[in-house]
């Protein structure tokens, strides 16, 4: 992971990635964080029979959640908790015969309220599996316990 561009961004990481990896949904999928920014992550979930659908891919459920989540962490490290508005993920190849399917999330725009993030998943030969854009509300909750440090609006 790179290094934080300021104590108060590396605070608000460790607290995210400790609520991400806290959950008990997200310990079932099994994701592991490898990048967390305000602009940028990427994660990865090991390919497990658990995820799969019939046909021996993972699960488009398992994947939107997996990618929703990421999202969710990336809009919250703008400062504020963030919820979903909309995620639309497009399943092109289905996620298999790789060991590890892995999601990075780009932010697009952060207004006032909406942050829009375009979301890219890909094998473990960098083949786009999934294509996408989730937008979030940014609540008035902060990450952290001063919610004057932070703004949605970079």
């Amino acid at each position: 992971m790179r290094p934080a561009k300021n104590e108060k961004e590396e605070k608000m990481r460790d607290k995210l990635i400790k609520e991400l990896y806290d959950n008990k949904f997200n310990q079932f999928i099994g994701f592991e964080i490898l990048e967390l920014s305000s602009t940028y992550s990427k994660a990865r979930v090991k390919y497990d029979e658990r995820l799969l659908n019939p046909y021996g891919s993972i699960h488009g459920g398992a994947l939107l959640s997996f990618v929703d989540a990421m999202a969710g962490g990336t809009g919250s490290m703008s400062g504020y908790y963030v919820t979903t508005v909309s995620a639309n993920l497009n399943f092109l190849l289905p996620a298999m015969n790789t060991e590890y399917i892995y999601c990075e999330c780009m932010k697009l725009k952060t207004g006032k309220h909406i942050l829009v993030f375009d979301i890219r998943v890909t094998d473990d030969s960098g083949n786009i599996l999934d294509s996408g854009e989730f937008s979030f509300f940014a609540s008035k909750s902060p990450v952290l316990e001063d919610p004057n440090l932070y703004s949605t609006a970079e």
